[in-house]
C-alpha cells in the first residue's frame, strides 16, 4: 500500500500567530523523532486580501505529514499528538486523511477515545 498523507492543523485557541508558531515548533521537534516520510508546512490556500492582517493563526499551524508503509505509523502519530496536547492542557489539533477528519483536544474522556479508535480503524491497512 502507498504512503498516506495526513493533514494536521494546530489551533492554540488564542489566535496569536506568534504563539501558534512557537507551539508548532515544539510539536515539530517531537514529530521529527518519528520515522515519517515527510513533514511540510501546508501551503496557504490563497494570499490574504489587501488590507487584511494576513493568514489566520490556524493556517499558520497547518502541516502535511507523509506516512510511509501504508500508514502503519498513524497510531504512533496520533498517540504522540494526544500526549503532546495532554501535556499542554490546552489547544486542539485536527487530523485529516482525505475527507475524514478527527479533532483531538487535551481531554481524554471515553467518548473521545472511542472516536479516536474508530478513526484509526477506518485507516488501517
Amino acid at each position: 500500500m502507498a504512503g498516506v498523507s495526513v493533514g494536521l492543523v494546530l489551533d492554540t485557541g488564542d489566535g496569536d500567530p506568534e504563539h501558534v508558531e512557537e507551539q508548532l515548533q515544539y510539536l515539530l521537534a517531537e514529530l521529527s523523532r518519528l520515522e515519517l516520510d515527510s513533514i511540510d508546512r501546508a501551503p496557504a490556500p490563497h494570499p490574504p486580501p489587501d488590507g487584511t492582517r494576513g493568514l489566520e493563526a490556524a493556517e499558520l499551524g497547518a502541516l502535511v505529514i507523509g506516512l510511509g508503509g501504508g500508514g502503519a505509523l498513524l497510531p504512533v502519530l496520533l498517540g504522540l499528538v494526544q500526549d503532546w496536547l495532554n501535556r499542554r492542557r490546552a489547544g486542539t489539533i485536527r487530523i485529516r486523511i482525505g475527507d475524514d477528519e478527527i479533532e483531538l483536544t487535551a481531554s481524554s474522556d471515553e467518548m473521545r477515545q472511542r472516536a479516536l479508535e474508530e478513526f484509526l480503524r477506518r485507516h488501517r491497512e
